[in-house]
């Protein structure tokens, strides 16, 4: 019995120690150690990591709106809540309270990260423009090329933005910084140098059509060549050739050149064949079976042609880009692009039929990439 009495006491005694214990723990105030992410839309889930997190009683974005909290999912050390949809955007402090005292900690929240699907052109010179498409492009907005070259913003909706081309800029990837975060291009942006051989409205480094010769079973010569109207214009003129010759696969064309070989020079082009473009815009007027061969020439070089083909099979305008390393001779040796100084277009017959063939050519030039 005395045995029996001496663990009752026992027992008791070790249970008053528990209960003094429990009673006498001194919970402290709540303090943040860390937090991730800082910044975040709606729905963002946020890991707070710190101490003394027992009988949480608030969390709360500027004090007012509640977080999306589960108390299961918290620990002492460790809370996990999702921001609010209807928190304050902007900068919040997040007000942690529990039965022991309260912390708080600062929260950004943002918009939806931006997206970029797409931009065009993939190229352009300083001072022109550029056009991003994509989502959630949400103010304060600043566009960077390169990361570090600030564009300016023309204008600007959710979906999309108008970017003047900054000076300084060569290639690289367009950043696209919003509300929500940023986003990268997926292709690189190219500045270009473009020297206009002729517009057709007097403008060029060609800018006078009757220094086009006009060759072969075409109907136009200088002097009714240029055209406004029929098709409808980007803008202004554009040169007009067409012609129907069964009885010959080749109709001819134009040549910006002059009688006197020494009127024209070189055109200015400083980069190599890969990195430059003849540019055009070309329509068919609806004509079928149209090729167009576009002929350079070099001075002090080579004797021959150097050529490259384009069908013509879409409808209305488009503007067209081939890269110099396309353009070879007829022994397959590529054009020198220092010494080019002649651009010729030959209509070309792909059906031997009798169907009218057309082009109507405007904004010719060579697109130099820097």
């Amino acid at each position: 019995m005395k045995n029996i009495n001496n663990i009752i006491k026992s027992i008791l005694l070790l249970s008053a120690v528990i209960f003094i214990s429990a009673c006498g723990k001194n919970v402290g105030d709540p303090s943040v150690i860390t937090y991730s992410p800082i910044t975040g839309p709606p729905g963002t889930l946020v890991t707070v990591e710190g101490m003394n997190f027992d009988d949480l009683t608030k969390l709360n974005f500027d004090d007012e709106v509640p977080a999306d909290f589960n108390p299961s999912f918290g620990t002492p050390d460790v809370l996990l809540f999702r921001v609010p949809e209807d928190a304050p955007l902007g900068d919040n402090m997040i007000h942690i309270e529990t039965e022991h005292g309260e912390t708080f900690f600062p929260f950004k929240v943002t918009l939806e990260a931006p997206v970029v699907s797409d931009f065009y052109p993939k190229s352009a010179n300083e001072g022109e423009t550029v056009t991003i498409l994509g989502t959630n492009f949400f103010e304060p907005l600043e566009i960077l090329f390169f990361d570090s070259i600030p564009g300016k913003i023309l204008y600007h909706q959710p979906d999309s933005l108008v970017i003047e081309v900054p000076a300084g800029v060569e290639r690289g990837r367009i950043n696209v910084k919003a509300n929500g975060g940023n986003s990268l291009t997926a292709e690189l942006f190219f500045s270009t140098v473009d020297y206009l051989v002729n517009d057709f409205d007097g403008n060029g480094l060609r800018a006078e059509t009757n220094k086009w010769l006009f060759y072969g079973n075409i109907e136009q010569n200088f002097t009714n060549a240029v055209h406004n109207s029929n098709p409808d214009p980007l803008d202004g003129n554009f040169l007009k050739v067409s012609g129907t010759d069964p009885g010959s696969i080749w109709i001819g064309g134009t040549e910006s050149h002059s009688n006197d070989p020494n009127d024209f020079d070189v055109f200015p082009i400083a980069s190599d064949i890969n990195n430059t473009f003849v540019e055009m815009d070309i329509n068919n007027n609806g004509a079928v079976a149209t090729q167009l061969i576009i002929v350079l020439a070099e001075r002090n070089g080579s004797t021959n042609d150097f050529t490259a083909e384009i069908d013509v099979d879409w409808e209305g305008w488009r503007t067209v880009s081939i890269p110099l390393s396309r353009f070879a001779d007829i022994g397959g040796v590529t054009i020198d692009p220092s010494k080019i100084r002649t651009i010729k277009m030959h209509l070309y017959n792909g059906n031997n039929s009798s169907n009218k063939l057309e082009v109507n050519i405007d904004n010719i030039k060579f697109v130099q990439i820097n």
